[in-house]
């Protein structure tokens, strides 16, 4: 791959729970782990539903990154506002990059 497909600078995030100490609720925060250079490819289809009387439409974007250990599917990727939940991860040339296949629910 050329270092100049990744054109697109992606915030990568990581999902928390905490208890509020004073009403015991869970606190559901997602805290920035990395920005990194991705390519950024879309899958010419989409899905579209219909759950609990609400249309939800399912984009499937792939991102590909330098190799990071610590990126999980519990992380999100982040580009221009839009949040993609990672669904699968594929190690790429012997831990040379990382594809993500991330799901964009609108």
């Amino acid at each position: 791959m050329q270092a100049g497909a990744m054109d697109v600078l992606v915030s990568l995030q990581s999902y928390s729970e905490t208890i509020d100490t004073n009403t015991g609720e869970k606190l559901q925060t997602w805290t920035e782990y990395t920005k990194a250079w991705a390519q950024r490819v879309e899958q010419e289809n989409g899905t579209e539903q219909v759950n609990a009387d609400r249309r939800e439409h399912k984009q499937i974007v792939y991102y590909t990154v330098r190799y990071n250990s610590a990126i999980n599917v519990k992380h999100r990727v982040v580009e221009a506002g839009n949040n993609h939940n990672i669904v699968n991860i594929a190690n790429i040339a012997r831990n040379l990059y990382l594809k993500l296949e991330t799901e964009l629910t609108e």
